[in-house]
């Protein structure tokens, strides 16, 4: 699944690199894989840092300092000509599962507006669409066919491909952060594997949900409870810098068991107390749309069950998080590390891995393959 945007093209440039690049608020993931057997090796990787950027500055400011590292670790590792592929998330990102009258490709191509604004919540205009056929199904006697539909706003698009055309570089397609999740769960997967996973990617500002069934995205949600929810959370409760609140919330994170609370108790260990009370709340509140999302793919069908719980993104190392989710929703949850059957993934430490799993989905794209997906 991808929306796929047109570029101005450079002929006499040399293509013959595609990178993958994950723009996050609070970093940005750099990746290229290469094709190696039946699978893909490491030939790039970096995690570009973003923390020091205040939120409140520009947007136009902002976007300079992130074409600004971006080039600077291109500069460093003598990368001139490249395609890359990124991606789009946020509440401005539209997903529908949709069925309609049995059309063909091309049918659905020429008529693709008109049968998705209904289901857009914005003006037809203003959005990238795209859509990917699943499959044909029977309502109510009538054979139709099941699709999904992507519609991104176009300032949204834009405002990536703002960023890396300052990088001459050629976007060949912008992808959806939830289907690059579900193209990541597949090269790190038994290919005969028939089970369903929720896949939860938190980062600092938006925590990707994708429901994976039979390597078939059924549930795709976005949500803004995600690791600067936590942070403000613990500010707000402890009156700090910020600095000082990212380490105490690294440093301690929550605490779970009963085992965990009695020892902390008993060594007076003050700050872990006071941490672990002021996450709290945000973790349940996270708790509830993660079981909102299970509620709604088993609303679907009742005979549908999720099988794990796969848990990735920078926030996903907050000490217990994935602790909470299976002990309260009574579910296997593992972190997820998209690099693991990669060749030469274990070079990338794993809680610096669990940050890849956009990026390892993006980087398996390649221009024009929408249609293939």
């Amino acid at each position: 699944m991808a929306i796929q945007i047109p570029q101005i093209k450079l002929p006499f440039i040399r293509r013959s690199e595609t990178f993958a690049i994950d723009i996050g608020s609070h970093s940005v993931k750099v990746l290229r894989l290469l094709p190696s057997g039946s699978g893909y090796a490491l030939a790039k990787w970096a995690v570009i840092s973003l923390a020091d950027v205040k939120p409140e500055i520009a947007p136009q400011e902002r976007r300079s300092i992130v074409v600004a590292r971006i080039a600077e670790y291109f500069a460093k590792e003598k990368i001139f000509a490249k395609d890359v592929v990124t991606s789009v998330s946020g509440n401005q990102v539209i997903v529908r599962y949709i069925r309609l009258p049995k059309l063909s490709r091309e049918e659905l191509n020429k008529t693709v507006q008109f049968e998705a604004e209904p289901y857009i919540p914005f003006d037809i205009r203003d959005v990238d669409l795209s859509f990917q056929i699943l499959g044909d199904v029977i309502e109510e006697g009538h054979k139709k066919m099941e699709a999904i539909l992507v519609a991104a706003k176009k300032e949204v698009t834009q405002a990536r491909l703002d960023i890396l055309n300052e990088l001459n570089s050629r976007t060949v397609c912008i992808d959806i952060d939830a289907f690059a999740l579900s193209n990541a769960y597949e090269i790190a997967t038994d290919p005969s594997a028939k089970e369903t996973v929720l896949i939860i990617n938190m980062g600092s500002m938006i925590t990707n949900m994708v429901i994976v069934e039979n390597f078939v995205p059924r549930v795709v949600r976005d949500i803004f409870i995600a690791g600067t929810t936590f942070t403000k959370a613990l500010q707000k409760n402890m009156v700090s810098d910020t600095k000082t609140v990212e380490d105490l919330k690294v440093r301690y994170g929550l605490l779970v068991t009963t085992e965990e609370k009695e020892k902390t108790l008993a060594d007076n260990r003050k700050d872990a107390l006071q941490v672990s009370s002021s996450l709290m709340p945000v973790a349940r509140d996270f708790l509830g749309e993660v079981q909102r999302s299970i509620d709604f793919f088993i609303s679907q069908n009742a005979e549908r069950s999720i099988g794990r719980i796969l848990f990735c993104g920078g926030s996903a190392n907050l000490k217990n998080l994935d602790l909470l989710l299976r002990q309260e929703l009574k579910l296997p949850v593992e972190k997820f590390n998209p690099l693991k059957n990669i060749v030469g993934g274990d070079q990338v430490p794993e809680s610096v891995a669990l940050q890849f799993a956009v990026a390892a989905g993006l980087a398996l794209r390649r221009e024009n393959d929408a249609q293939k997906k």
